[in-house]
């Protein structure tokens, strides 16, 4: 029996009210060669009675007597994989009737794009086209800030895997695992963004992320994504860290924002030493987040505000004019 081109990748857990609709995207699209590989983990609901009852033979489905997290189910359904490439589909999102067609389009004319993903449409509680970096020296420029790309709409040369020994941290139980099985990837090869949307992303209380307390799960994430690049970090500096998240317990004082903009000098001294991200554009966006600080101070507390302005290297007038009328607003605003 021959390999086919594409796994299609589906890690299901208690998704049975979106699982059909995923699969049929897949069944329906214009691109044939493919298995789907459907990995179920322990589920609780009727979401693998659903799967079972489509009748294609292109579908595979693994099962695991308990549940042993997403990353573990995805490690599985990797080691599985028979196709060239691997496509990731969420099991509650829908792919578009072309993605697996230009997606090896793209691939096979990039041979140096070892993961590329798309532009999504989402859906659900939000409905907007959520993009990506398209290049590879943009999305490594914000390596620290974000995924290079989306993993619900990734397709990944198996090869870039097994040559490397890449795999999801596979006892990563938490929201994150995204983000630092991509950028292992994107030690090993160059990544890319189709600039339009190949896949419909669902927004819902189904996410994985629902639920978790953001600043504990961010904490954690940078703990393991400073590991991995081997930049020293204090808990101090993940905290500062996260203020670039817009994530915090308490507003920061003046003495927080001095040590805000040390560690952004921290890290632009690291990287022109050890070049892990493209300078340019990580420094702009460093830039961009230390500026944005602004004016969520200015609107609520002066000292830092002044603290912030002088830090930033002047008193441009646009800033001090809004920082007075901020403070006005406050002086008049009625009990």
């Amino acid at each position: 029996m021959s390999s086919p081109r594409v796994t299609v990748l589906t890690t299901l857990y208690n998704k049975g009210p979106f699982v059909e609709q995923a699969v049929r995207s897949i069944l329906d699209g214009s691109f044939g060669d493919f298995e789907l590989l459907i990995v179920d983990d322990a589920s609780t609901d009727d979401g693998l009675e659903r799967t079972r009852r489509f009748t294609d033979p292109r579908i595979r489905i693994l099962t695991s007597a308990e549940n042993t997290g997403r990353a573990a189910a995805a490690n599985r359904g990797y080691d599985a994989a028979r196709g060239e490439y691997v496509a990731v589909l969420d099991a509650d999102d829908v792919a578009h009737p072309e993605r697996l067609a230009e997606q090896i389009t793209f691939l096979e004319a990039h041979p140096d794009v070892g993961v590329c993903g798309s532009y999504a449409q989402t859906f659900g509680v939000r409905d907007h086209v959520a993009t990506w970096p398209t290049t590879d020296e943009e999305a490594r420029g914000l390596l620290l800030f974000q995924d290079p790309l989306l993993y619900g709409s990734s397709m990944i040369r198996r090869s870039v895997l097994e040559e490397n020994g890449i795999r999801c941290l596979s006892d990563w139980r938490t929201p994150g695992m995204d983000y630092l099985f991509l950028i292992a990837i994107a030690k090993h090869t160059r990544t890319a963004t189709i600039p339009e949307p190949l896949m419909s992303y669902r927004l819902g209380d189904q996410n994985f992320r629902h639920g978790h307390d953001l600043i504990e799960v961010r904490a954690k994430i940078y703990r393991e994504v400073f590991r991995f690049y081997n930049i020293p970090a204090s808990e101090e500096e993940i905290a500062l860290q996260l203020l670039f998240h817009r994530l915090y317990r308490e507003l920061p004082d003046a003495r927080t924002i001095r040590s805000l903009f040390r560690w952004a000098a921290k890290l632009k001294t690291f990287n022109k030493e050890h070049r892990l991200f493209t300078s340019a554009v990580f420094e702009a966006r460093l830039q961009q987040e230390l500026g944005r600080w602004y004016y969520v101070l200015a609107d609520h507390v002066l000292w830092p505000s002044l603290t912030h302005l002088w830090l930033m290297g002047g008193w441009p007038g646009g800033r001090l004019a809004y920082l007075v009328r901020s403070r006005l607003s406050r002086l008049f605003r009625k009990p």
